[in-house]
C-alpha cells in the first residue's frame, strides 16, 4: 500500500502544482478568442477550463489523503520513544 500512496503523493504534488498553470493559460485563451469574436472557441475553453478545476481539486484532495496515509503508517511503523526518553533511564 506504501507505494501506491506515495505514486500518489507525488503525481498529486505534480498536478497541484501545474494544473493552476494550464488553467489560466486555458482561460487567458478563451477570453482572447471571446474577444476576437469566436463565441463557440471562448465557450469550449470556458467548459475545458471547468474540466481542468475539476481534475485540480481532485488533485490537491489526492495529495492530502495520501500525505495523510504516508504520515500514519510511518508513525505507526516506528519506534514510540524518542531519544530522549532512552537518555532518561540512564540517569
Amino acid at each position: 500500500m506504501i507505494p501506491i500512496a506515495r505514486r500518489l503523493l507525488a503525481w498529486g504534488v505534480a498536478l497541484s502544482l501545474l494544473l493552476p498553470l494550464v488553467l489560466v493559460l486555458v482561460l487567458a485563451l478563451g477570453g482572447l478568442l471571446t474577444g476576437v469574436g469566436d463565441q463557440v472557441g471562448g465557450g469550449i475553453c470556458l467548459r475545458t477550463a471547468l474540466g481542468i478545476g475539476v481534475v485540480w481539486a481532485a488533485a490537491v484532495v489526492t495529495t492530502a489523503v495520501a500525505g495523510g496515509l504516508l504520515t500514519l503508517e510511518a508513525g505507526s511503523s516506528g519506534p514510540t520513544s524518542g531519544p530522549a526518553d532512552r537518555d532518561r533511564g540512564k540517569g
